[in-house]
Order: C-alpha cells, then sequence, then structure tokens
C-alpha cells in the first residue's frame, strides 16, 4: 500500500502541468528557426510600386492613355479643370474650350462632332454659340443628348404675367432627366430697349441660361410665328421636332411634348468611364 501511494503523489504535480501546443513555442528572438519569431518577420522598405495616378486627377494612368489626356499633369488642357473632373461630367478634357458650366446646365456624353442639317423640323439643328448670363460660351451641339426648348421672349410680359416661372419649374423638375432650357431674351421692358439677362433672371428666379439678343441673328433661325412666348423643341439628338409652339398657353404642349422625348431612350456615345 505504501508503495501504490508514492506512485500516485509523484503522478499529481504532472497531472495538474498544463499541456504546451505547438503554437506556444517560446520566442525568445535568438531562434531564427522558432515558430511566430519576431525576427523572421521581414518588412520591405523599398516600395518600387508605381503610383497609378501621379498627377492626383482621380484617372489611373492606364485610363488617361485610353482616353489621351497627359497623365503626368492633371489639367491637361489648361483650362482650369482637373482632367477627372472634366471627364466624369461629359466634357473634353483635351479641349481648352469645353469645360464645365458655371451654371450647372445638364450634360450627357457626346460625340467628338455633331453634324448640322439646318432649321427645318426634322433636321439635326446647325451649329451657334452665344454668351449666357454668366459670360461663358455655350456651344449648341454640345447640348447634345438632352431634349432641348429654345424659349423665346421678352421682358415685356402680357397683362395675364409672364410664362418664364412656368418655364422654369419644368426646368427644376426635369434637368436631371437631361432637359435644358436656352432662353433668347430680344427685348427689353419696353419695345424697342435693350434686355438685361441679369434684372430678368432676378424677376423670375431662372436657372437656365439666358441670352441677352436683341439682333435675333441666332433666334430667328427658331422663332416660325411673331408671337412671344415662342417655343422650338429638339430631341436628344438635337434633332427639331416642333418648330412653332407661339403663346403663353402652349406651354401644356410643350411640357406633353418634353415629356415623351425624355421619356425615348438617349443616343448610345463611346465614353469610357473609370
Amino acid at each position: 500500500m505504501r508503495r501504490l501511494l508514492l506512485l500516485f503523489a509523484l503522478t499529481l504535480p504532472l497531472a495538474g502541468c498544463p499541456t504546451r501546443g505547438p503554437d506556444e513555442l517560446p520566442d525568445d528572438d535568438d531562434d531564427d528557426d522558432a515558430t511566430e519569431d519576431d525576427d523572421d518577420s521581414a518588412v520591405d522598405d523599398d516600395d518600387t510600386t508605381p503610383d497609378p495616378d501621379p498627377d492626383g486627377d482621380q484617372l489611373t494612368n492606364d485610363f488617361e492613355s485610353e482616353i489621351g489626356t497627359n497623365p503626368n499633369v492633371a489639367d491637361t488642357d489648361g483650362d482650369g479643370y482637373d482632367d477627372g473632373v472634366e471627364h466624369t461630367n461629359f466634357f473634353f478634357a483635351r479641349d481648352a474650350s469645353d469645360y464645365p458650366y458655371i451654371g450647372g446646365y445638364p450634360r450627357g456624353p457626346i460625340p467628338e462632332e455633331v453634324e448640322g442639317e439646318g432649321f427645318d423640323q426634322g433636321q439635326i439643328t446647325d451649329n451657334w454659340s452665344h454668351l449666357d448670363q454668366f459670360e461663358q460660351e455655350l456651344w449648341m451641339h454640345r447640348f447634345y443628348g438632352n431634349v432641348v426648348v429654345i424659349y423665346i421672349d421678352t421682358e415685356e410680359a402680357p397683362p395675364i404675367g409672364s410664362i418664364a416661372p412656368s418655364v422654369q419649374a419644368t426646368y427644376e423638375e426635369y434637368a436631371d432627366e437631361g432637359f435644358v432650357v436656352l432662353n433668347f431674351l430680344t427685348q427689353g421692358l419696353t419695345w424697342g430697349s435693350p434686355p438685361s439677362a441679369t434684372r430678368w433672371i432676378g424677376d423670375h428666379g431662372l436657372t437656365f441660361p439666358v441670352f441677352e439678343h436683341q439682333n435675333q441673328s441666332v433666334s430667328v433661325n427658331y422663332h416660325y410665328a411673331p408671337f412671344v412666348p415662342h417655343f422650338t423643341v429638339l430631341d436628344r439628338n438635337l434633332r427639331i421636332r416642333s418648330l412653332s409652339y407661339s403663346g403663353y398657353n402652349e406651354w401644356e404642349f410643350v411640357i406633353d411634348e418634353v415629356e415623351f422625348l425624355l421619356s425615348e431612350d438617349p443616343p448610345e456615345v463611346d465614353w469610357p468611364l473609370p
């Protein structure tokens, strides 16, 4: 019996000691073969991976090579807007005359060129340019992809009031869907007086482009009736769909056509995005 008790006593400490698993081997930092040794974790201080966007314009070198901009210059065309800002907002980052609209007017992907055909119904409108209220030159063909209303009016309102606030309300409702109003203001507060875009915009809270245009050299191409307000509607391909809505009461018909044209699929344009 004494021998059995002694043997039991000798085995107790062994049973009470925890067994160390293979992942818990001590690391003395001197044994390079030890598991989890701090000395075995190599740090590569010489990271030679090239910067994918060295000019910081939010476009990678590979993508800039695809669209033809300079991967080492943030603003390839020098117009004050980085390539990434211009291209992702559908402006040509290699054309110094083409840069984001100060007025924030809608823009969609557009081809390098739009072929104008004239100013008759069913034709793609010829191109033209005019300065808006911000003294920014806007080109007609740059609005490709949008449904456009050419709105011609004078500051002198009829007794029932100006249609301009109703036009503004429709513009606000549909601008995000690709709707643009281009407003030619041909006369001031009295017939024969020069128009004031600043006054007109202030009176009616307008945010679409307004052109002071007393000589009517551009608007005459769309003004097929002697009355104002006058509206011409163009589809997303800038094709003239309706030549002559004239008069205050015609605006509801313009809205109907705008809604119909906005429901059509936009033209397909090869415009890669990052």
